[in-house]
């Protein structure tokens, strides 16, 4: 190899270097803000379940906001403030997310039991409760199992029962995700290289994306950084994936709590069919079925009312 090529090679070489180290220290930075973030909204509670990790914000009537696969508690508040002020909402990090404890029989029944002495060690009589997305089992469960503590029942983007193509790949998908979520790294540099990508298997059609205003990406944006930190995110987002793919059918007719079903018919993450079971298991409940996103968004935009469809929350 000549001088010339040695010189190009090298400086490739140092610039691939110099691109290197400026990203893995960006990496280290934002993966410290987040895990300062959680750690300064974080509330720790000791229940009869061991530790739960939960956050508040706002005042007024509180009511209980549950978060979906690879939340946590700053995801669920995250999603909450788009619901309006005047209530306090909390939001507990189920069982294995952000700390909280990861008991031996972590189904949703139990997760029920556990969202009920969250309000025992908070001192509250009864509140609402928000299922989003792989929340809304444990919310269900809630409802039936502790109707005195639950006044209000709505499921947004909810599971309600088994997802059958979870269920027929069930032990690969776990260690895939196992594996994948491995490293914090490896989450943030896919996000840098393809944003888009990740975005749009969220439920959200391209469509839509290259349609938000600037303060509805801001907030779309902001929900994906709050998949950092991974690595405490693991162990509950296994776990989900170990629960949804074996739900039981749940019994119809049983629960008396009012309820409301909010589910878009272009879901491609959590079918409209979970959606219009969750109504057919609940008495007299109301079922919202919102248009395709892309219509939904464009519609309100020429309104002048832009509007985050509610698929952004998996």
């Amino acid at each position: 190899m000549n001088k010339p090529s040695h010189f190009v090679a090298g400086t490739i070489t140092g610039a691939v270097g110099i691109l290197g180290l400026k990203s893995y220290f960006q990496f280290r930075q934002d993966l410290q803000i987040a895990e300062q973030r959680v750690k300064e909204q974080g509330k720790i509670i000791e229940t009869r379940y061991g530790r739960t990790i939960y956050g508040t914000h706002g005042e007024g009537p509180p009511v209980l906001v549950i978060h979906g696969a690879g939340g946590g508690f700053d995801q669920a508040l995250h999603t909450a403030k788009m619901f309006g002020q005047g209530f306090q909402w909390i939001a507990p990090s189920r069982f294995g997310y952000l700390g909280t404890s990861l008991p031996k029989d972590a189904s949703p029944e139990n997760q029920a039991d556990a969202h009920a002495a969250l309000l025992d060690a908070l001192e509250i009589e009864c509140a609402p409760i928000i299922g989003l997305s792989a929340g809304g089992p444990s919310s269900l469960h809630f409802a039936l199992r502790h109707p005195e503590r639950c006044t209000g029942l709505v499921m947004v983007s909810a599971i309600s029962r088994a997802l059958i193509a979870v269920a027929s790949n069930s032990e690969v998908m776990e260690k895939l995700l196992d594996g994948f979520l491995v490293s914090d790294w490896l989450i943030w540099f896919g996000m840098q290289l393809a944003i888009h990508k990740i975005i749009s298997p969220m439920g959200v059609p391209m469509q839509v994306i290259k349609s938000l205003e600037e303060e509805d990406m801001r907030w779309l944006q902001t929900l994906l950084e709050y998949i950092l930190p991974v690595q405490p995110r693991r162990s509950g987002l296994v776990n989900d994936f170990s629960q949804v793919y074996k739900l039981d059918l749940f019994p119809r007719g049983q629960i008396s709590t009012p309820a409301l079903i909010i589910h878009a018919q272009d879901d491609s993450l959590v079918s409209i069919k979970q959606g219009r079971f969750s109504a057919e298991l609940i008495p007299h409940a109301h079922l919202v079925e919102l248009p395709p996103a892309a219509t939904c968004y464009l519609a309100n935009k020429r309104a002048s009312k832009p509007m985050l469809n509610h698929s952004y929350n998996h």
